[in-house]
């Protein structure tokens, strides 16, 4: 479990946020949130998210579902998963030791406050805790050409991550000091 004591944006205040992993009592919240119009556009089918959740001991073991709370009050969902053990040839489109992302903010009332960079911080933060020698993290907020999530966008710009154009993923490259 891990604590993070961050001030938000347009806040005074401390905030401390809490990354626990996903327990099955959960996953209907998590469904609740993803059945939301303002998530459900980026997410879709809430129904094919909850299928990997509820098999996450088995086929999809190597996504790792967290929930974030502030003050004990669960306000998002983030994962992170091995690029390299996703089905299909996108997987061979990224260097070994990269790990994809997903994030989402629970509550309508949350958006454009500054907790999407906080979430999105707080996940590449367990992603390198976690995997020491990864090298890249990818993240893809865009749906089709068409449909750009720019607000995803702008937090992941937030956090270091680029737009490259070879593979059409928003990339947080890690560099080793």
């Amino acid at each position: 479990m891990a604590v993070y004591r961050i001030k938000r944006c347009r806040s005074k205040e401390m905030n401390m946020y809490l990354l626990r992993v996903l327990q099955e009592d959960d996953i209907e919240l998590v469904r609740t949130w993803m059945q939301q119009d303002y998530v459900s556009m980026w997410f879709g089918d809430a129904d094919e998210w909850v299928a990997e959740m509820k098999d996450r001991d088995k086929e999809y073991d190597f996504i790792h579902h967290f929930i974030v709370e502030d003050n004990q009050t669960p306000i998002g969902f983030v994962q992170y998963y091995d690029y390299s053990k996703i089905p299909g040839e996108e997987a061979l489109s990224q260097p070994p030791e990269t790990y994809g992302i997903d994030y989402m903010i629970g509550d309508r009332q949350l958006l454009g406050q500054g907790i999407g960079k906080i979430l999105v911080k707080i996940i590449c933060d367990k992603v390198l805790i976690e995997n020491p020698s990864a090298v890249r993290i990818a993240a893809d907020p865009t749906i089709e050409e068409t449909r750009k999530n720019v607000a995803s966008i702008k937090v992941l710009e937030a956090n270091g991550f680029e737009f490259d154009r070879v593979s059409g993923l928003y990339i947080k490259n890690i560099s080793f000091k």
